[in-house]
């Protein structure tokens, strides 16, 4: 990653992927690529939280095992990466048993079986959830109110 990058922690990852603590835990053992991030200094591109929500998409919706397709999410995640958001809305993940790929919509084949999942509203998602200028919540009163620290020089 960039210096200049946004980066994410693991917990905003496994929330903006609406993936559960428990659920989070077992793909960190199965997928290297996420095993490989762990702990408090853990840090996601943009990429690869689109790519992370590419795998929760197809685990929750299609139904496909995480642990099948482990390398596959690993090409996934070296895919996205590096890529900009803004090349990522125009492209499809395609992923097949041999491997993933990221493809413009007008170079679609229709040739194998393949799990096909549009980016753009991923991106879109992702985009409102980073840059919308909404406060979900106010700042928590402090518990004690704020004093001033030592004294004046005698």
């Amino acid at each position: 990653m960039t210096p200049h990058t946004i980066q994410y922690t693991g917990e905003q990852a496994r929330s903006f992927a609406g993936v559960s603590p428990e659920a989070w835990r077992h793909w960190r053992k199965v997928v290297p690529k996420l095993s490989a991030k762990s702990g408090k200094k853990a840090r996601f591109s943009a990429g690869e939280l689109i790519a992370l929500a590419v795998v929760s998409a197809s685990v929750s919706t299609l139904n496909v095992g995480i642990a099948g397709l482990a390398n596959r999410w690993d090409e996934l995640f070296d895919l996205c990466a590096p890529q900009r958001l803004s090349n990522l809305r125009t492209t499809f993940v395609i992923v097949t048993a041999e491997k993933v790929e990221l493809v413009d919509a007008d170079r679609l084949s229709r040739e194998q079986p393949a799990i096909v999942i549009p980016c753009e509203p991923i991106v879109d998602r992702l985009w409102t959830a980073a840059f919308s200028g909404v406060v979900e919540q106010a700042q928590a009163p402090l518990p004690f109110a704020p004093q001033a620290v030592g004294g004046a020089a005698r």
